[in-house]
């Protein structure tokens, strides 16, 4: 593609509650914010993160939802774990590492779940490990931490006819009438449990979708899947939420 400017290349795994892109970094994103937990590590070099204007180094790094940041990669080899905040591990990991700004990892705590990650990685690049790999990594850093709260019912139950009709239309008054509760309570609750708005949040798991289709299907494909009216719209809503355009990365 004329004019195409890659940032990165690697891998995107998904399951359900977590993705991961693993590989190497070669250029910095705009600030951005998204609705994960992003654990990041280096493994051939230090991380770079800014929330304004200064770059601040890091080998491992938490950094919570909703945390506008942008992210160098001086090409070095790094992995991102995004994790969605009302799963069981990502309330265990804002509970043990807080949940306000971006907080350096220690070496005692990051080493061996970076080091589980990247041998997966050093083999045979495949799904099947990778994804074990980076949930193993995400317990040893959680390290038996229980998450402090359940999140309500209701709003579990909208989260799961979410992520069920992601190829059409999700509106707040469809949701909330199979869930039995109003829509402005639901738009309330649906905030307060996952710290984004509803609308947000259908884009989010949109962008979740098209995670797992990168490397299966044109962009075009993948996006109308994932119910987005066209590549275009995509891309932008891409870019606002990750800092990048998704043409920007090569999936290997």
């Amino acid at each position: 593609m004329a004019g195409r400017k890659i940032l990165g290349s690697g891998q995107v795994c998904v399951w359900p509650g977590g993705t991961l892109w693993i590989g190497e970094a070669t250029g910095a994103t705009d600030l951005h914010a998204h609705h994960a937990v992003q654990i990041s590590f280096g493994w051939s070099g230090d991380l770079q993160f800014r929330t304004s204007r200064t770059w601040t180094r890091f080998r491992a790094c938490l950094i919570p939802n909703d945390v506008s940041h942008a992210f160098l990669g001086d090409n070095i080899t790094a992995a991102h774990v995004f994790i969605e905040p009302e799963s069981t591990i990502g309330k265990a990991l804002l509970e043990r590492f807080g949940h306000r700004s971006i907080r350096s990892l220690p070496p005692d705590r990051f080493e061996p779940a970076a080091t589980v990650l990247f041998d997966a990685w050093k083999g045979a690049r495949h799904p099947a490990r990778l994804v074990p790999a980076a949930q193993q990594a995400l317990a040893l850093l959680a390290g038996g931490v229980a998450p402090v709260a359940t999140t309500d019912p209701r709003v579990l139950g909208a989260i799961e006819i979410i992520k069920s009709r992601l190829d059409g239309p999700v509106t707040l008054a469809d949701v909330a009438r199979e869930v039995h509760i109003s829509p402005s309570r639901l738009r309330h609750l649906f905030a307060e449990e996952t710290g984004l708005p509803f609308r947000r949040y259908v884009l989010w798991q949109r962008l979740q979708q098209v995670f797992g289709m990168m490397t299966t299907a044109t962009l075009t494909d993948a996006a109308h899947a994932a119910g987005f009216a066209d590549a275009a719209h995509m891309t932008r809503t891409f870019r606002r939420m990750l800092g990048i355009a998704p043409t920007n990365l090569e999936a290997e």
